[in-house]
This record gives structure tokens, C-alpha cells and sequence, in this order.
């Protein structure tokens, strides 16, 4: 993605850690990030997590807590929970005020990006009350903003918007602006929502009050984005607010210069999210001014691109297009996109059940280990009251026990989960689907004649066919699925919200991957086969009943003559 913007220079870190250039490294990537370069700003904060020392605790939750700001504009919503849960442990441990303010906030952020409502607005308030405590006006300013923002994902515009504009004045008080213009652009957002609510209900004095309310702070933050941030990114932001508030109050003349200045911002400093929304505004501009047609096309150009747009955007093209050919009387074009629609939110909805439910995970994982954790170090605290020398050996444990905490959950050979994660995770994964009255099915894989082949290429070879096979799978299946290494060549694959006939389609293609692998590259002669057995539809009560009924079809695949996908 091109990136336009001047990147301050990351200070090269030596090889003895440096607090001041290691602080000077990470105020350069905050920079970036305000610039509104978040995937140059991750990439450099990731590589200063790395090279931080453990003992160096406050910079390491200082550096997650940024991560975890910044990964869920990239869309790694995952990434972005793991790092603000292993930032808070940190920021627990120390008891440090401002670490908790930054890392809650942080976490409430990606809790509401997840729709996680009530879970974003428990961080985002006990961010604020340590910001209170710590006595930051600014930090202050940011937990209500995102309080605010959980309102909005629990329908709560009234809250939301009262929490925005309290954030508001104490951002104005503090002189914040960065703080500022996020929540002049929230307050923007809130009332375009209404605008939505109000176009459903009919309601055009409501309407035309909530284009005027959404226009007025979007153009506030708009010129507070052009005088004092230096951010394109946020001029790019604030400019799409108030096009979405002209648009919405048929004010299409004043909108096309902004229309043009964001199609040029958001192009020409590669904001690729930006550039798409910024093509479905100018197909909406075409629609209003009488031009259905040519906005149709538009809206199926950007569907139909090479690098298919994020499900969230998808959305939003596919609910422009429905609305497009409503509007010009189009409509048995208009209910084909209304029930693409459905089917869209349908899967946004499963989607987001699974990642929920993996953050879950992730969170309790963490929490876990830090129980460990603590308990370690109270353990220490008592030996080093007896013995000064101890102190070493419980740096040493420590860092044992997290060793063995990954370990727990970990195949060190694939880097998959392992059995031990698998148990956990399946009867969850299982009720979930159950719950949400979703399909799910689970697929047991298992590498043919391995021992032949440890026999006459030796076990090198093998670990190094199970390392491949793990890659095949990771690239063959989503990341939201489980996938599992549970014996010596034996794979587990969970598949929630897929039918077994589509997940036979999917372990079919990745069984002719494995066929058509270049094994010889590895030793020559070498050929590699995989039998599959797979079961599923709607869940049963007990996840082992589940996973027996993918045990016997794999039987039954080897039986069949192995190098085949059996469905039971």
C-alpha cells in the first residue's frame, strides 16, 4: 500500500537496551500512527515489543496497549485483544494508574469493534476511573470517548452522544486536540446513525435535525483536522462525515468538492478502507443527482475489484447498490441485493460470534497466566525474605512458567493449538454454535503410511512433512477456524457455521493441496497422502459425540483405501 506520508526515522536500537532511545523509538511511532500510517506504525511497534527486555514491564505494556490500539484498524481484531489483555496484566502487576487508563481504553476500543458491548463499556469505565485517579485530563478525555462509543454498539445515541460531548470539553479544557477531533468525529457518527434511524421511521423533521447536528461537529472536527493535527488521515476522516451529513440532508452541491478532495486524500495517500468509502459516497452523489445507473456501476466495480473490499465495507456496497436501484423503481434488482444483504449480515454475524468467542478464549488464557504468574512471584517474595540469592532463581521459574504455559496450549513442532487446547476449546466452540443455532462440523485428518515414511526418509523428514501439512492447513482454512495438531500425524479442523457438504468441498481441496505439494523438495522420492474424516451439522449436546462420529469416518476413509475425504 503506498504510504505518502513523511515518516519520522526509527532510532536504531543497539544491541544493549537504551530506555531514552527505546522511548524515543516509541514516540516515533505514535507520530506515525496519528498520521494516520497505522500499518507502518504496528510493524514498528511489534519489532520494539520485540526487542524489549521482560524486566522492562511498564515499556512492554506501554508498547502492547499501542498495538492494541492500532491492529484493529487493520481489521486484526484478535491481535488487538490479545495485546490489550496482556498489557493490562502488566499494568495490574505494576499498579501503575496510567498504564491501566491506557490499556483499558485500549481494550474497550477493540471490546466495541467486536460489538462486545457490555464488555467495552466495563474497561472503558474502569479506564476512566484510572485516569481519574492518576489525575490525566487527556487520558480522561479518551476512556469517555470510547465509553461513548460502547453506547453507540449497545443502541444508546442519547449516552452515547452525552459521553462524547462530556469527553469534549474536557479535551477543549486540556487543549488535546488529537482527542478533540475523535470526538467531534464520534458526535458526527452518533448523528448520522439517527439519520438512519430517522429515514427507517420516516421521520424528516428528525432527519433534517440530525443531518444539521452531524454536519455541525463534522465540520468542526474538520477544521480542527486541517489547522492542528498535520494528519491527512484525519482530514480524510473528518471530510467523509461531513460529505455522509450533506448527502444526508440533499445539500449535493456543497458536497462535491468534498467529494473530490476525499477521493483525492484517501487515493493518493493509499488509505485503502478510506478510497472505497470515498467511491461509494461519489456513487451515492450519482444516484442523488438522478444518475441510478451510473452509481450501480460504480458500486459493482468496487464489488467485483481484484482485492475484494473487508466484510464491514462489503456491507456498505451491497446495502448502496440495494438502495440505488430502490430508489429508481428498479425493484427486482433491489430485493436480489436486499437479500444479499440478509445473507451478508447473516455471515457477518456468525463471523463475529467466532471471534468473540476466541477473544474469550484469549482473554481467559491470559488471565490464567497471570494467576501463575502471581502466584510465582508471591512464591518468590516469601524466598527472597529468606535468601537474598533466590532472587535469580525466580527470574528463572518465571520465565519457566510461562514457557510452560505456552507449552499448554501450543504444538511446538506445527505452532498449531495441541490436544490440550483442542479438549478446551471444542465443547465451547460446539455450545456456541449450538446456542446461535449455527451448523458446525469437524474434520479429522490424518497423514497416510507416516510411519513408512519416518521409516525410510527418517524422523527428520517427518517433522518437517508435519511442519508443511500445518502451513497447508493455515492456508487452506480461515483463520477463525481451530485447527489442532491431537496426535503423532493426527489433525483436528473445527468448521463453525459450515455445512459438512461445503466442508467436504474445503478438506477435498485441501486434501489435492497436500497431493500436489512439491514433497521432493524436502527429500527426493518423497510423496505425501492424507485421509479425512469429517462430520457435522446441527451440534449435538456433546462435543465428543462429535468428534467419535469424525474418528470413525476417518477409519472409514482409511479403510476406503486412504487418500480420500469421507463424510459420516
Amino acid at each position: 500500500m503506498s504510504d505518502l506520508i513523511d515518516r519520522p526515522a526509527l532510532p536504531v536500537m543497539p544491541v544493549a537496551f537504551e530506555p531514552d532511545r527505546f522511548d524515543a523509538a516509541i514516540a516515533a511511532q505514535r507520530q506515525l500512527a496519528a498520521a494516520g500510517a497505522c500499518e507502518a506504525a504496528s510493524d514498528g511497534l511489534a519489532r520494539l515489543l520485540q526487542s524489549c527486555p521482560p524486566e522492562e514491564t511498564r515499556r512492554r505494556g506501554e508498547v502492547l496497549a499501542l498495538l492494541a490500539q492500532q491492529y484493529p484498524r487493520l481489521g486484526r481484531l484478535t491481535a488487538g485483544a490479545r495485546c490489550a489483555s496482556e498489557a493490562l496484566a502488566l499494568a495490574q502487576r505494576l499498579s501503575d494508574d496510567v498504564l491501566l487508563a491506557d490499556t483499558l481504553t485500549a481494550q474497550a476500543y477493540v471490546y466495541g469493534q467486536l460489538l462486545m458491548g457490555r464488555e467495552a463499556l466495563e474497561a472503558g469505565m474502569k479506564g476512566l476511573a484510572a485516569a481519574r485517579r492518576a489525575g490525566d485530563a487527556v487520558r480522561e478525555a479518551w476512556a469517555l470517548c470510547r465509553v461513548g462509543i460502547a453506547y453507540a454498539s449497545l443502541d444508546n445515541p442519547v449516552q452515547a452522544c452525552a459521553s462524547a460531548e462530556q469527553a469534549l470539553e474536557i479535551a477543549e479544557a486540556a487543549q488535546a486536540d488529537e482527542v478533540r477531533i475523535a470526538c467531534l468525529n464520534n458526535l458526527a457518527y452518533f448523528w448520522l446513525r439517527r439519520v438512519e434511524e430517522a429515514k427507517v421511521l420516516g421521520d424528516r423533521p428528525a432527519l433534517a435535525e440530525a443531518a444539521r447536528q452531524a454536519r455541525h461537529t463534522a465540520e468542526q472536527a474538520t477544521a480542527l483536522a486541517r489547522s492542528a493535527s498535520g494528519s491527512p488521515y484525519a482530514v480524510a476522516v473528518s471530510v467523509s462525515n461531513v460529505i455522509n451529513a450533506l448527502l444526508a440532508g440533499g445539500r449535493l452541491d456543497e458536497a462535491l468538492p468534498l467529494l473530490n478532495e476525499f477521493g483525492h486524500l484517501a487515493h493518493d495517500h493509499g488509505y485503502r478502507m478510506l478510497a472505497i468509502e470515498a467511491d461509494a459516497q461519489r456513487a451515492a452523489f450519482l444516484s442523488l443527482k438522478g444518475e441510478p445507473e451510473q452509481a450501480a456501476r460504480m458500486l459493482e466495480a468496487l464489488l467485483n475489484a481484484t482485492t475484494a473490499p473487508p466484510p464491514k465495507l462489503r456491507r456498505l456496497l451491497v446495502r448502496s447498490l440495494y438502495e440505488t436501484h430502490k430508489a429508481s423503481g428498479q425493484h427486482r434488482e433491489a430485493l436480489a441485493w436486499l437479500e444479499q444483504l440478509v445473507s451478508l449480515d447473516r455471515q457477518l454475524s456468525r463471523d463475529n460470534l467466532v471471534l468473540q468467542t476466541e477473544v474469550i478464549l484469549i482473554r481467559d488464557q491470559v488471565e490464567q497466566a497471570q494467576a501463575r504468574a502471581d502466584s510465582a512471584a508471591a512464591d518468590a517474595r516469601r524466598e527472597r525474605a529468606r535468601a537474598t540469592h533466590l532472587e535469580n532463581e525466580q527470574q528463572r521459574l518465571r520465565e519457566h512458567a510461562m514457557a510452560l504455559d505456552r507449552a499448554a496450549h501450543e504444538d511446538v513442532l506445527t505452532g498449531l493449538h495441541n490436544r490440550r487446547h483442542a479438549e478446551f476449546a471444542l465443547p465451547l466452540l460446539v455450545e456456541g454454535a449450538r446456542v446461535a443455532n449455527q451448523v458446525i462440523s469437524v474434520a479429522m485428518l490424518d497423514v497416510d503410511h507416516f510411519k513408512k515414511i519416518n521409516d525410510t526418509h527418517g524422523h527428520a523428514v517427518g517433522d518437517a512433512v508435519l511442519q508443511q501439512l500445518a502451513q497447508l492447513l493455515r492456508h487452506r482454512l480461515r483463520s477463525a477456524d481451530l485447527m489442532a495438531r491431537v496426535g503423532g500425524e493426527e489433525f483436528l479442523a473445527v468448521l463453525v457455521g459450515i455445512a459438512p457438504q461445503q466442508a467436504a468441498e474445503i478438506c477435498e481441496r485441501l486434501r489435492l493441496a497436500v497431493v500436489e505439494h512439491d514433497w521432493p523438495a524436502i527429500t527426493p522420492g518423497l510423496a505425501v497422502r492424507v485421509s479425512v474424516g469429517l462430520a457435522g451439522g446441527v451440534p449435538p449436546q456433546s462435543a465428543d459425540t462429535l468428534l467419535e462420529r469424525a474418528d470413525q469416518a476417518l477409519y472409514a476413509a482409511k479403510r476406503a483405501g486412504r487418500n480420500r475425504v469421507h463424510v459420516d
